[in-house]
C-alpha cells in the first residue's frame, strides 16, 4: 500500500455560532439554492412549509433557516421532531457501533412497501400530513429522497422538497452547502455524459475492494439516463434503474426489467452509514453475496441472515438470496467532511452518513432494490420480509468505465478524486464565483495508516478503526 500516491490527511475547524447572526448568512445563502441534498429553494410564495427534525436541533439555526424561509415568502414554517411522527423514543447513537447496520435490518419494520431506514417516519409523516393538508412543502430524512417520495405516495410526494440534515450546527455552517449550484451541475455533468460509453466497469480501492461487470450498449444507455440525483449519482446500473431510484427522462415501468448486471468480485471496508467495524471482505458471485470474512459482528449478522433468507426470491431478480448488490453511490461535494461534534451523541439514524457526501467517496450497498412495483410489494408483505439494504464506504477509490468500442478505461475517480474537477472548463467556470483552487479544493481526507500516513493498516487500522481515530483526537490531529 504505497501511502505516498495518496493525498494526506486534512480536516476543516468550523466554530459553534453563539448567535441567530452567525447562521444568517449561510441561511439566506441555503433558501436560494436549488440543487443538492440539503438546498432549502426554490421558496414558494404563501409556502407552509413543516421540518421534521431531531432533538438536538440548534436553536440558532432553527431561528435563521425559519427568518431566511419567511424573507423569501413562506407563509409558516414548523418544525417537529422525528419521534413524535414514529411515537419512538428518541435513540442517541455512535458511530463505535458499525455493527448496528445490519441489526437495523432485523429490528426495522418488515412487509413494507418502503425501505426499512425510513419506513417508520414516512408512514408517520403520511398520518401527519393527512391531519395537516395545509402544508405545502416537506423537509425530512437524511438521504433516500426517491424513495421518501415513494413512501408518501401520490397525495403527499410531491410536497417532499429535500432532506433535512441542519440539526447539527457543525452541518449547517460548513462551506459545502453554500457551493455555486452552477458549478456543482457543471461538475456532475462529465460523469453522467460518459456512463452510456461504458462497455465495462471496474472498481477497485487500496483496502480491498475489486469489483468488475460488463455492460451492453442498451444497458449503458439506460443506466446512464437515470443515474443523476443532484449530489448523490446513481454509479450502479441496478441501483439507478430499480423503481425506488428511477429518475430523470426514462421513467420507471414495471414492463421493463431493470438493469442486473454480472458483477463479480470483493468488497472490503472498515466503515458503513452507521460507523465503523473490523475490515471486512463481502463476495460476490453474479452480483449476489457469497461468502463473508471477517467484519466483527456486522460479518456475524449479515451470515446469519444469508442463511436465514437464503430462500428469498425477489421478483424479477435473476435468482434466490438476499443480498444483492444494487448500490454504488458517488456523492459530489467537495467540501463535505466528517463531522466530529455529534460522533458519539447522534440523533441521526445513520450517524457515519456525513463522511460519505464528501467528493470522490463511494458508499457501496447490498441488499435489495424495488423491482415490478406490485407483484413486489405483495411478495415483501406476504413473505413478511425486510425491504432495504446495507453499506460499506471506500474512501480513496479508483471507478473507471472501458469506452465501447476501445480498449481506453477512462477513469471517473482516481484513487478518491473525481477526475471532473481537474477539467479546465470546470475551473474556468469555477472563476466566476472566487478562486478556483480554493472552490475545487479538497478540505478533507481521512486518515487510513499504510495508505496515505504513517503506520501499518493491517496491524494499526484494521482490526479496530475506532481505536486509531480516537487515539489520533487525543492528539489534536485531523480525523
Amino acid at each position: 500500500m504505497g501511502r505516498y500516491s495518496y493525498p494526506a490527511p486534512c480536516a476543516p475547524a468550523y466554530k459553534k455560532p453563539t448567535s441567530v447572526e452567525d447562521c444568517l448568512p449561510q441561511a439566506k445563502i441555503m433558501v436560494k439554492k436549488t440543487f443538492g441534498r440539503a438546498a432549502l429553494g426554490p421558496v414558494k410564495r404563501a409556502d407552509q412549509i413543516l421540518i421534521v427534525t431531531y432533538p438536538d436541533q440548534d436553536k440558532y439555526v432553527k431561528e435563521a433557516i425559519t427568518q431566511a424561509l419567511e424573507e423569501e415568502g413562506a407563509e409558516k414554517v414548523d418544525f417537529i421532531n422525528d419521534h413524535e411522527l414514529t411515537g419512538k423514543e428518541p435513540e442517541v447513537l455512535s458511530v463505535e457501533d458499525g455493527w448496528a447496520e445490519a441489526d437495523n435490518v432485523e429490528k426495522g419494520p418488515k412487509g413494507t412497501e418502503g425501505i426499512a431506514l425510513i419506513a417508520d417516519t414516512m408512514e408517520g409523516l403520511n398520518k401527519y400530513l393527512n391531519k395537516h393538508p395545509e402544508y405545502t412543502g416537506v423537509f425530512s430524512g437524511l438521504g433516500g429522497r426517491t424513495l421518501a417520495m415513494l413512501a408518501l405516495g401520490p397525495t403527499h410526494g410531491k410536497k417532499f422538497r429535500n432532506n433535512w440534515v441542519f440539526n447539527n450546527w457543525e452541518e449547517f455552517v460548513a462551506k459545502h452547502w453554500a457551493f455555486p449550484d452552477e458549478l456543482w451541475i457543471e461538475i456532475e455533468r462529465p460523469v453522467i455524459d460518459v456512463l452510456g460509453k461504458a462497455s465495462k466497469v471496474r472498481i477497485t480501492d487500496p483496502e480491498g475492494t475489486y469489483l468488475e461487470y460488463p455492460l451492453k450498449e442498451e444497458e449503458a444507455l439506460r443506466f446512464q439516463k437515470c443515474a443523476w440525483l443532484p449530489g448523490h449519482l446513481f454509479l450502479d446500473p441496478l441501483q439507478a434503474t430499480s423503481q425506488e431510484c428511477s429518475i430523470g427522462p426514462w421513467p420507471y415501468s414495471p414492463n421493463v426489467p431493470a438493469v442486473f448486471h454480472d458483477l463479480n468480485g470483493v468488497l472490503a471496508g472498515t466503515s458503513n452509514h452507521f460507523g465503523f467495524l473490523p475490515r471486512i471482505e463481502l463476495y460476490f458471485e453474479h452480483a449476489r453475496l457469497v461468502g463473508v470474512k471477517g467484519g466483527g459482528k456486522y460479518g456475524e449478522l449479515i451470515r446469519e441472515m444469508m442463511d436465514k433468507y437464503k430462500d428469498v426470491h425477489w421478483p424479477g431478480y435473476p435468482d434466490k438470496g438476499f443480498f444483492w448488490f444494487c448500490d454504488s453511490a458517488l456523492c459530489t461535494s467537495v467540501k463535505s467532511f466528517r463531522r466530529t461534534s455529534d460522533m458519539f451523541n447522534s440523533y441521526w439514524s445513520l450517524p457515519n452518513t456525513p463522511e460519505r457526501n464528501r467528493a470522490g467517496i463511494f458508499h457501496h450497498g447490498f441488499g435489495s432494490r424495488k423491482h415490478l412495483g406490485e407483484v413486489f410489494d405483495k411478495y415483501v408483505k406476504e413473505h413478511n420480509l425486510p425491504h432495504t439494504h446495507i453499506h460499506m464506504h471506500n474512501y480513496f477509490t479508483t471507478y473507471e468505465i472501458k469506452l465501447r468500442g476501445t480498449e481506453h478505461w477512462l477513469k471517473i475517480v482516481d484513487r478518491g478524486h473525481l477526475m471532473t474537477l481537474d477539467d479546465p472548463k470546470i475551473r474556468t467556470l469555477a472563476v466566476k464565483y472566487g478562486d478556483p483552487d480554493e472552490l475545487l479544493s479538497i478540505e478533507w481526507v481521512p486518515p487510513v495508516p499504510g495508505i496515505n500516513c504513517e503506520g501499518d493498516y493491517f496491524k494499526d487500522y484494521a482490526p479496530d478503526p475506532m481505536a486509531y481515530l480516537k487515539k489520533r483526537m487525543k492528539e489534536n490531529k485531523p480525523i
